[in-house]
C-alpha cells in the first residue's frame, strides 16, 4: 500500500503502519466484544421473564389447585407495574386458559390458545416464554408471558459508544505516533540535508550533527568520515596539482566516480536503514502502546455499558430506582407473612441459591428502614460490611426479608435512641463464608422469660404488645425458619428498658469479583460532623471501607476549626459530611459558613446527612449550599455514589443541590391521573393547578353524580379521586359507596377533601370506602405524598440540564409579611397560586360570588340550618384556598357548630371577617392608578424595604423566574416607571446590573435595605 500511495516520507509511512495496525487490531476486539455483550443481553433479558414467570407461577399454584381464577388475574395484574409485558396468560395442566393479562399499550397481542413446551423464544420484537406451574413436582398448569424486546435502540446507543471509543482510539494513537516518530525521522532527515547542501554546494567541510547512539548514529559518523577524507584527499591534489599537472584530469574523473559510489551507497545504506528503524520503531510504539490502549477502552466500554441502562437518571434518582425496584422485588416475592408461614408449614417453601451483592441487600435496607422510621426521633445504622472479596451465594430475596422483619420490629418497639445493623465476619475458606447478621434496638426490651418463646407461631412478648404495636405475631417465626433453611442459627439477647439485639448466623458459598473504582474516586479525605457519636463512628468506618481518610467532628463549629486547621496548612478536605440537625451551628449553617470563609480556596464536596424528611430537608434556605443529600441509614455504596455524582457535576459545570439533579424533583406526581370533585369553582381551579404544576393529569367533575358518570365513562381514566365531601345533588359519601359496589373501581384510591378537619368527618369518610383524608387549604406536600402513597408513584429526580415547570417563590417572612392585608394573606396566597394575576382574578370571582353572603347567612339558618351549613363549609373552603385566613377561620368555627344548631355570635364574627376581606380584595385587585396619579404615590417602604430585600437575594442567585415574580408584587406598589430599567436587566440576564438599580431604586425612594435584612 505504501509502494502505491508513493510515500516517500519516512514520517508518513510511520504514521500509516502505526494507524493500520491500531485499526485491525480495535475492529477485531470491538466486534468481539460487541458480540459477547449482545449475547449476554439476550441471555439475561430471557433469564429475568423467566425468573418473573417462575416467580408468578408460584403465586398462582394456589389458585389452580382450588380453581380460583379471580386470584390467578390478580396476580397478573400485577403486571401492570412493567410496562414491558405486552400479555400473560395461565392455563391449567390440560391446557385450558384460565386466566389472562393484556397490557393497554398491546391490546392487539393474542393469547396462545393452548401452551407451549416449556421454554423461551424471541420472535416479532418480543420475548415468549412458557412455564410449568409445579406442586411438589407435579404440573398444575402453565404459565405464559410475553416482553417486548426492542434491540434496535440498545444495538445503537452501544454502536454508537463503540465507535466513539474506537474514533478517539485511532486518533489518539495517531497523535502519540505522529509525535513519537520524530525520534527516527528527525536524524535521517538531518543527515540526509548535510547531504544534499554538500552536493548543491560542492562544501566538503560541513558535517552532519551526531544525536544517536544508534544505526542512524553511526550512518553519521561514517557520512562525515568520508567527507573527512574528501576534504583530505582535495587538500593533497591541490598541493600536488603543480607537480601532477598532467595527473589533474584522471584525479578529479577518480574523485567524481568515488563520489558517485558513495552516495549511490549512503542512498542505499540511508534507506536500508530507514526500513529497519520503521520496523523496530513501529514495533516498539506498538508493544508500548497497545497494552495500556487496549486496556482503556476496554476498561471504558465495560463502564459505559454498565451505565448506559442508567443514562437517563442522575446519580441520586438512580439510586432511588434501585431502592424501589429491590424493595419492589421483596414484596413481589414475599406477599405476606401469612403465606410465607403456610408454605413453611406445608414444607413449600424453597430457598434460591444465586449470587448477588451483600451491599445491594443492605441498600434496599436503608430504603426500607428510611421509610418505616417515619417521624421517630431515631438514628438508624448500617454497619459497613466486612471484606468478603468477592460474591455469595444465596437467597437474598429471603436474607433482606429477616432483616426487614428484624428492623421492621426494632423500628416498632423502639421510640428513640438508635437501631445498628451489624454484619461481622465469622469465618471464611476456599469455598464458604459464615456471617453473623445482628439488629441491636434500644427499645422496651424483652423480659427473660418470654425469650424462649419469642421465635414461635403467634407469640408476642406482652399480650398487651399487639394492643399497643399490632403484628400478627409471625414475623419472628418465619424468620426463625428462612434462617433454618439456610442453615443458620437465630437468637436474642435482651434486657426489659434497655433494648435488644436479635442476631443470626448463615454459611454461604462465595465467589471472587472485582469492583472497580474510578481513579477520582480513591483516597479522599473526608470530614464527618455529627454529634452522635455512634452516627459519627460509623460513618468513619463506612468511609474507610472505601479506602478513604476519615476524620471526625463532634459539631458544626469543631467542623469549621478543623478546615480552618487544613486551610492553614495549605490543604484541604475532599468531602465534608455534616448531620443536618445538631445542637448549636446545625449543618445548613455550617455549610453555608464554610462555603461563605473558604470560597477562594478549593471548594470540597458538601453532603448533609439526615435521619429527617429529605424533602423538608432540601425546602430549607441555604440548600444551595449543599451537594447533595444522604438519608439515614448511609451505606458504603449510597456514600460512595453520592460522592461520585457530586463530582460528576462539578466536572461539567452544574450548579449546587438548589439548581442541580439532587435539589429539585421533576414533578412530583408526573402523568398520575386524577379526577377531582368539587362543587366550588374555586377550589377546582386551585386543585388543578397545583396538580398540574407537578406533571398530574387532571380530569374536573362539580358533584358526585357528575364523578360517577365521567368513571362509568372512563372506567381506566383515573389512578386517584379526590373527593368534596359535601356537595349539592350527591355528596362525596354517597359517591364513594356507590363506586365501592362496582367491582371495576373497587381498588380505585378516593381521597377525602374537606374545609373542615373533624374527627367525625374522618370517621365517615373511612366508612363510605374513601382510603384518605386531606383538609383544606390544602397542603401542598401533604397532598402530593398521599397521591404517591396511594397510587404507589415515585417521582424522579431532575437530571443535570433538565428543565422543570417554576416551582413557588419562597418569599422571606418578612416579604411575605409585607405583603399581606388586613384579612389576607398575600403571601400565603401566592405561594399555591403562583401566578399573581390569576390569584387576583379569582379573589374578583370569590367578592363577586360572596357579596351579600354575610346579609343572607341568618335568614338562611333560620330556614334550613343543615343548608346553611354546607354553604359555609363551601366559604371555609373557599377562602382557605385564597388565603382568607379570618374569613376561613370564622367559617370554620360556624361549621362546627353543627347540624341544626344556629351558630349564634360565630356569624357576627363571620360577618365581620367578610367585609373586611372583601374591602381588601378590593384594594388589591383594583386596577393601577392613572398615570398623573402614580406619580405622586407615597411609596410604603414597610412594605417596599423587604421586597426590594428579596430581589436582592434572588439576582445574588442568578435566578430570574423569582425576580420576575416580585417584580410583579412589586409593580402595583411603585410608580408605573419605577422598573423598567430593572426590568431591562433582567430580561438581559445582566443580574449585577440589575442588583445596582435595585439599589438606586431604595436611594431614590429613600428605603433602608439593611433595616429590612
Amino acid at each position: 500500500m505504501m509502494f502505491r500511495l508513493r510515500l516517500r516520507s519516512v514520517r508518513h509511512k510511520l504514521l500509516l503502519m502505526v494507524l493500520v495496525a491500531n485499526f485491525f487490531t480495535l475492529m477485531a476486539a470491538g466486534a468481539a466484544l460487541f458480540y459477547h455483550d449482545l449475547m449476554e443481553n439476550r441471555t439475561k433479558t430471557a433469564a429475568e421473564l423467566t425468573t418473573l414467570a417462575g416467580i408468578l407461577g408460584q403465586g398462582s399454584a394456589a389458585a389452580l389447585e382450588f380453581d380460583d381464577p379471580k386470584v390467578a388475574h390478580e396476580n397478573l395484574a400485577q403486571l401492570r407495574a412493567n410496562p414491558d409485558i405486552v400479555a400473560a396468560a395461565i392455563y391449567t395442566a390440560t391446557g385450558t386458559l384460565f386466566a389472562q393479562y393484556v397490557d393497554n399499550s398491546g391490546r392487539e397481542a393474542a393469547i396462545p390458545a393452548g401452551p407451549e413446551p416449556e421454554g423461551f423464544r424471541f420472535e416479532n420484537g418480543g420475548l415468549v416464554a412458557f412455564k410449568h406451574i409445579r406442586i411438589q413436582r407435579t404440573t398444575v398448569g402453565t404459565i405464559y408471558l410475553k416482553e417486548r424486546y426492542e434491540l434496535a435502540t440498545w444495538l445503537r446507543d452501544y454502536l454508537f459508544i463503540l465507535g466513539s471509543v474506537l474514533l478517539g482510539s485511532l486518533a489518539l494513537g495517531l497523535l502519540i505516533s505522529a509525535w513519537l516518530q520524530r525520534w527516527v525521522s528527525g536524524p535521517i532527515q538531518a543527515v540526509s540535508t548535510v547531504a544534499q547542501r554538500v552536493m548543491e554546494q560542492r562544501n566538503y567541510q560541513l558535517r552532519a550533527d551526531k544525536t544517536t547512539e544508534d544505526e542512524v548514529g553511526q550512518l553519521a559518523d561514517s557520512f562525515n568520515g568520508m567527507l573527512q577524507t574528501l576534504e583530505h584527499e582535495i587538500a593533497e591534489r591541490s598541493g600536488a596539482e603543480t607537480a601532477v599537472r598532467t595527473l589533474n584530469a584522471e584525479l578529479e574523473q577518480r574523485v567524481a566516480g568515488r563520489t558517485t559510489e558513495l552516495q549511490i551507497a549512503n542512498q542505499t545504506l540511508v534507506t536500508r536503514t530507514e526500513e529497519a528503524e520503521t520496523a523496530n520503531r513501529a514495533k516498539a510504539d506498538f508493544l508500548a502502546n497497545m497494552s495500556h490502549e487496549i486496556r482503556t477502552p476496554m476498561n471504558a466500554i465495560l463502564g459505559l455499558a454498565y451505565l448506559l441502562d442508567r443514562s437517563q437518571l442522575s446519580a441520586d434518582a438512580s439510586d432511588l430506582v434501585k431502592k424501589i425496584r429491590g424493595a419492589g422485588r421483596s414484596l413481589q416475592s414475599i406477599i405476606n407473612d401469612i403465606l410465607d408461614f403456610s408454605k413453611i408449614e406445608a414444607g413449600r417453601l424453597e430457598i434460591e441459591h444465586a449470587p448477588f451483592r451483600l451491599a445491594d441487600v443492605l441498600d434496599n435496607l436503608a430504603g426500607i428502614m428510611a421509610a418505616n422510621v417515619g417521624d421517630k426521633d431515631l438514628e438508624l445504622v448500617i454497619a459497613p460490611l466486612p471484606d468478603i472479596a468477592g460474591q455469595v451465594l444465596g437467597d437474598a430475596l429471603r436474607l433482606e426479608q429477616v432483616l426487614i422483619n428484624l428492623t421492621g420490629n426494632a423500628i416498632k418497639f423502639t421510640d428513640h435512641g438508635s437501631i445498628t445493623v451489624g454484619i461481622q465476619l465469622l469465618s471464611r475458606d476456599e469455598k464458604t463464608v459464615k456471617l453473623r447478621f445482628s439488629v441491636s434496638d434500644s427499645g422496651i426490651g424483652i423480659p427473660l422469660d418470654k425469650q424462649a418463646n419469642i421465635f414461635a407461631a403467634f407469640a408476642q412478648a406482652d399480650v398487651s404488645t399487639t394492643r399497643r404495636f399490632g403484628g400478627t405475631g409471625l414475623g419472628l417465626t418465619i424468620c426463625r425458619h428462612l434462617v433454618a433453611k439456610m442453615n443458620g442459627e437465630i437468637g436474642v439477647s435482651s434486657q426489659p428498658g434497655r433494648g435488644s439485639e436479635f442476631w443470626f448466623t448463615i454459611p454461604f458459598e462465595w465467589s471472587a469479583s472485582t469492583d472497580y473504582a474510578l481513579p477520582e474516586m480513591a483516597s479522599l479525605d473526608v470530614l464527618i460532623a455529627d454529634d452522635n457519636d455512634a452516627a459519627r463512628e460509623n460513618l468513619s468506618l463506612t468511609a474507610r471501607s472505601i479506602g478513604w481518610t476519615a476524620n471526625q467532628a463532634e459539631s458544626g463549629e469543631a467542623a469549621i476549626r478543623k478546615i480552618q486547621g487544613k486551610f492553614d496548612n495549605k490543604n484541604a478536605y475532599d468531602v465534608l459530611l455534616l448531620d443536618w440537625k445538631m445542637p448549636g451551628m446545625d449543618g445548613l449553617a455550617a455549610a453555608a459558613k464554610i462555603r461563605h470563609t473558604f470560597k477562594d480556596a478549593t471548594s470540597p464536596i458538601v453532603l448533609m446527612v439526615t435521619a429527617f424528611s429529605r424533602d423538608d430537608l432540601l425546602r430549607q434556605p441555604g440548600i444551595e449550599a449543599v451537594d447533595g443529600v444522604l438519608s439515614k441509614p448511609v451505606t458504603s455504596s449510597t456514600l460512595y455514589n453520592a460522592v461520585s455524582e457530586a463530582l460528576h457535576r462539578r466536572g461539567h459545570g452544574s450548579a449546587r443541590l438548589a439548581a442541580g439533579p439532587l435539589g429539585r424533583m421533576t414533578q412530583r406526581v408526573e402523568g398520575v391521573r386524577v379526577l377531582v370533585v368539587d362543587d366550588s369553582e374555586i377550589n377546582r381551579e386551585v386543585a388543578m393547578r397545583i396538580l398540574l404544576a407537578d406533571g398530574a393529569v387532571v380530569h374536573l367533575a362539580n358533584d358526585g353524580q357528575a364523578a360517577l358518570d365521567w368513571l362509568q365513562a372512563n372506567p381506566e381514566g383515573a389512578d386517584i379521586v379526590l373527593m368534596d365531601v359535601q356537595m349539592p345533588l350527591m355528596d362525596g359519601y354517597e359517591a364513594t359507596r356507590q363506586l365501592r359496589t362496582m367491582p371495576q373501581f373497587a381498588g380505585l384510591p378516593i381521597v377525602a377533601l374537606t374545609a373542615g378537619a373533624f374527627k367525625a368527618q374522618q370517621d365517615a369518610a373511612l366508612q363510605a370506602g374513601m382510603n384518605a383524608f386531606v383538609a383544606k387549604p390544602f397542603d401542598v406536600d401533604e397532598l402530593m405524598l398521599t397521591i404517591q402513597r396511594l397510587t404507589h408513584f415515585q417521582p424522579r429526580l431532575a437530571e443535570p440540564g433538565q428543565v422543570n415547570l417554576p416551582l413557588p417563590l419562597p418569599l422571606p417572612p418578612a416579604a411575605s409579611a409585607a405583603l399581606d392585608m388586613p384579612g389576607i394573606a398575600v403571601g400565603k396566597g401566592l405561594h399555591v397560586w403562583r401566578d399573581l394575576a390569576v390569584y387576583r382574578r379569582f379573589l374578583t370571582r370569590f367578592a363577586a360570588d360572596y357579596a351579600d353572603f354575610g346579609a343572607q347567612l341568618s335568614p338562611q339558618y333560620a330556614a334550613d340550618t343543615r343548608a346553611a351549613r354546607a354553604l359555609v363549609h363551601k366559604l371555609h373552603g373557599a377562602a382557605g384556598n385564597l388565603a382568607l385566613t379570618d374569613v376561613a377561620r370564622c367559617a370554620a368555627a360556624a361549621e362546627a357548630a353543627g347540624d341544626g344548631v344556629h351558630p349564634g355570635p360565630a356569624l357576627v364574627e363571620l360577618r365581620a371577617a367578610l367585609d373586611t376581606a372583601l374591602a381588601s380584595i378590593a384594594l388589591f385587585t383594583a386596577e393601577k392608578p392613572a398615570a398623573a396619579a402614580a406619580a405622586a404615590l407615597q411609596v410604603d417602604a414597610q412594605r417596599v424595604g423587604p421586597l426590594l430585600v428579596a430581589l436582592l437575594g434572588a439576582l445574588d442567585t442568578d435566578n430570574p423566574d423569582g425576580a420576575s415574580q416580585l417584580l410583579e408584587v412589586l409593580a402595583p406598589l411603585l410608580p408605573p416607571d419605577a422598573l423598567q430599567a430593572l426590568q431591562a436587566c433582567i430580561t438581559d440576564f445582566d443580574f449585577r446590573k440589575a442588583e445596582a438599580e435595585v439599589r438606586l431604586l431604595a436611594e431614590k425612594f429613600d428605603i433602608g435595605l439593611e433595616a429590612h435584612k
